[in-house]
Order: structure tokens, then C-alpha cells, then sequence
């Protein structure tokens, strides 16, 4: 297994065929030392076995060596294509790291995004403006220069603690790109309105609103509700509205859609993952939902592997993804931060999934006047996509919430060089 690791799997390290440990532990297969080899094993490392290993790992450590290699795209995260010749990943526009894990995020620009953790009115029965805590952007389908970001928005002042039951639906505007800044323009659905999700469906030409929520009056004061999750749907022919009544789907939080409606397939059928990645099918957006895949791991609060925030989508070579808010740090340490960006993959919606267990962004956001913000907070991940039919991931939209503040906003940054030429094209 040792010697397989190392001559076989690692294409940046080179070996001594002669070293007396190699020698005890099998044929070296391959030992042609490659011309950007940064890790050396030679004949001077001699001593038992655990001294040996020690010593490679202090090396390549040192050297900044990768000690793996890719063998199939699955080793790329899906992101990427596995180069059999130098057994590295080619990482797909958006992605970066050795498995193309990470999403290839650029510095932000402060105040962009929507935050109105500033505002206040007479009425209002707190201090923190009107909360927000994410969204998902959506290009106006008439005006291609105009964006509207479809938010969870919490009124009164009373911060994203009040999320449960101020909650609404609320949708703003931007003039200077996707990533904004966006203003404030209508609310869209009333309290108790969350976990909102707006996708368009080209088989029914409709939008559709997810949400979790009852209809419900608000108390007086920054009180906090609570009572069990269901998802509902909306549909509305734009995306202002006016939108229909939400019609119960089934119980459960943080919706997730994906029409499977494509050019060769114009179909009217409907994914759904909600929380612990449990993934529904539906002939339709207002039928039945039947449960098609659940993971096989523990997902169980305080576990490894326990998530929460799901964004679903396929890409363009047919494979699934989900980005969702991974909760390993209050897990393992009690805190919400800096490991929080967890990335699944598969080849089919109902096939084996992976989860590596390492995170595709933390809560530390550079920004473009060369400022940096480490965050408390950063959760609820929504990705905006290139609309050419490759699915460049473009933008990351999360709500965040900074240390020792009890308001929160929505943040968009910008993904890879495919957002700066995206604005580019359309005139920004």
C-alpha cells in the first residue's frame, strides 16, 4: 500500500528504485522521475520504516509536494478532467486546488450585494436595520443588463436572530451587475416566509418560488417562534409577480429545485433537495414529491458529515452537485466558523456521492481595497451561473454575519476571470 502511494499515485515524486525499503516492499512500477518533480526520495534515507515515512512526509511537506494524484475525473471532484499523463486535475473554470475542490473565489467589493443592516424606521422594534441572510440572482429575462436578487429579509430591527417568525420574501434590484449593489424594490411574500429559492421552469414558463413558512401574524417585540418546517412552492409568470398561494409540498427545510427540462428533453419533471441532502423527484412542480436518494453516511446533528443550506444543480457534462453550509466546526469546537463551504458530487442524481470532507471556501472574504473580513457567520451558498451553456459558476452569494453583531447581510463574490468578462459583455 506504502509503495503503491508513492510510485503510483503521486506523479510529483521521484524515487530511488535501489532505496533497501522500497526494495522489502515490492517492484517500483514506475520511477521515471518527471519533469516537475518537487518531492525526492534518495538512497540517504535510510532507518526502520516509520523513520522513512516520517522523514518522506517532512519533505514533501517542506517542498509544497501534492502527495496524490488523479486516476478519474471522480479524483477532479467532478470540476475538472483528470490529465492521465501527468495524473493531475485540469480544474473547469470557477475551481481550483489539486481536486478542483475550491471554488476559485476573487476579492469582493464591499458594500455590493445587498445590505441594509443601516436602515432604520421609527417603528421598528430594534436597532439592526433590515437583516438579510442570502438569496439567489436572477437576470431579468427582458432586460439582460437589469438583476433582481430574491432574498430572505427580516423587518423590524430585530436581526437575524428575529429570522423566526419576521422572516419575508423581498426582492431587490441591480443596474451595475450581478453582484450588485442591489436596492431594495417589493416584497414578494409576507411573514412567515424563509429558505427562499427562485428558479425558472421553460417547460411551464413560470417562475418557481421555493419556500419553508406559514402565514402568520408578528408579535410587537424582537420575540423569537418555533414550529416545524414544510417546504411550499409559489409559481408566478415574472419574477415581481404576482405570485400564486403557496401550495404545500412536504416537511422539511432549505428547498432546493432543479427542473430537468433540457433542449433534448423538454421535460416538466422537478428535483428537490432539502436539508441532509435528501433528494425528491416530482413529474411536475405541483405533484407528488417522492424521496429518490438519501446519503448513506451519518447526517445526524454534531456528526462529521452534517450539513445544512443545500444548493443542487447538474452541470453541463450531466454530473450533480451540491454546495450546502458544512457544520464541522460546531461539531468539533463549538463554532460557526472558518470551515463552513462543504462540496458533493456524483455522476447520477440517485448514484454514489462524494463528500471529501474539506471546505470549498471558508468565512474569510478579501475584498478589493486590499482589506480582509474573517466572518462569524457565512452560510447559505447560491451559486449564479454563466448563461452560454457551459454553467460557469460566476458568483457565491451567502448570508454572513460578522463577529460580535447581531445583524446580518447578503454578500456576492465573484467567481474566477468568467465574472469580470461576464460583466464585460454586458456593457458594465
Amino acid at each position: 500500500m506504502i509503495r503503491r502511494r508513492l510510485a503510483i499515485l503521486n506523479p510529483l515524486v521521484t524515487i530511488d528504485p535501489d532505496h533497501p525499503f522500497l526494495a522489502r516492499h515490492g517492484k517500483i512500477i514506475d520511477h521515471t522521475p518527471p519533469a516537475n518533480s518537487r518531492c525526492i526520495i534518495t538512497s540517504n534515507m535510510y532507518g526502520p520504516p516509520f523513520t522513512f515515512i516520517k522523514a518522506f512526509l517532512l519533505l514533501c511537506l517542506t517542498t509544497g509536494a501534492t502527495v496524490r494524484g488523479c486516476a478519474t475525473n471522480d479524483d477532479c471532484s467532478l470540476n475538472g478532467i483528470c490529465d492521465g499523463s501527468s495524473r493531475t486535475c485540469q480544474c473547469d473554470a470557477g475551481w481550483k486546488s489539486d481536486d478542483c475542490g475550491q471554488l476559485d473565489l476573487l476579492p469582493a467589493t464591499r458594500w455590493t450585494g445587498y445590505n441594509y443592516t443601516n436602515f432604520t424606521l421609527p417603528d421598528f422594534y430594534g436597532a439592526k436595520g433590515n437583516s438579510s441572510w442570502g438569496g439567489n440572482i436572477v437576470q431579468d429575462r427582458d432586460d439582460r443588463t437589469l438583476f433582481h436578487l430574491i432574498i430572505d429579509q427580516f423587518p423590524r430591527g430585530c436581526g437575524l436572530s428575529g429570522w423566526r417568525p419576521f422572516s419575508t420574501v423581498a426582492r431587490a434590484e441591480s443596474r451595475t451587475g450581478p453582484a450588485g449593489p442591489y436596492h431594495y424594490a417589493q416584497e414578494l411574500m409576507g411573514t412567515f416566509r424563509h429558505n427562499v429559492k427562485v428558479v425558472w421552469s421553460p417547460a411551464d414558463e413560470k417562475y418557481l418560488m421555493y419556500t419553508i413558512g406559514i402565514e402568520t401574524d408578528t408579535p410587537d417585540s424582537c420575540k423569537s417562534y418555533k414550529w416545524p418546517n414544510n417546504v411550499s412552492v409559489s409559481s408566478a409568470p415574472d419574477v415581481r409577480g404576482p405570485w400564486s398561494t403557496p401550495e404545500r409540498l412536504l416537511n422539511g427545510t432549505n428547498p432546493t429545485p432543479w427542473p430537468l427540462w433540457t433542449d433534448n428533453n423538454p421535460t416538466s419533471e422537478v428535483v428537490l433537495a432539502v436539508e441532509d441532502n435528501y433528494i425528491y423527484h416530482a413529474d411536475s412542480f405541483g405533484g407528488s414529491y417522492d424521496l429518490v436518494k438519501s446519503m448513506p453516511w451519518n447526517t445526524s446533528d454534531y456528526s462529521d458529515h452534517w450539513t445544512e443550506d443545500p444548493f443542487l444543480w447538474r452541470d453541463r457534462q450531466g454530473n450533480w452537485h451540491i454546495l450546502c453550509h458544512w457544520m464541522i466546526d460546531i461539531a468539533e469546537r463549538g463554532e460557526k466558523y472558518p470551515r463552513v463551504g462543504g462540496h458533493l458530487f456524483s455522476r447520477s442524481l440517485t448514484g454514489n456521492w462524494t463528500f471529501k470532507l474539506q471546505p470549498a471556501y471558508d468565512t474569510t472574504v478579501d475584498f478589493t481595497d486590499g482589506g480582509q473580513t474573517a466572518y462569524y457567520r457565512r452560510e447559505r451558498p447560491r451559486l449564479f451561473f454563466s448563461d452560454d451553456g457551459l454553467l460557469t459558476p460566476l458568483y457565491l452569494v451567502n448570508g454572513v454575519q460578522e463577529f460580535n453583531s447581531s445583524a446580518s447581510y447578503t454578500l456576492i463574490q465573484p467567481i474566477g476571470n468568467g465574472a469580470e468578462l461576464y460583466e464585460r459583455e454586458l456593457g458594465f
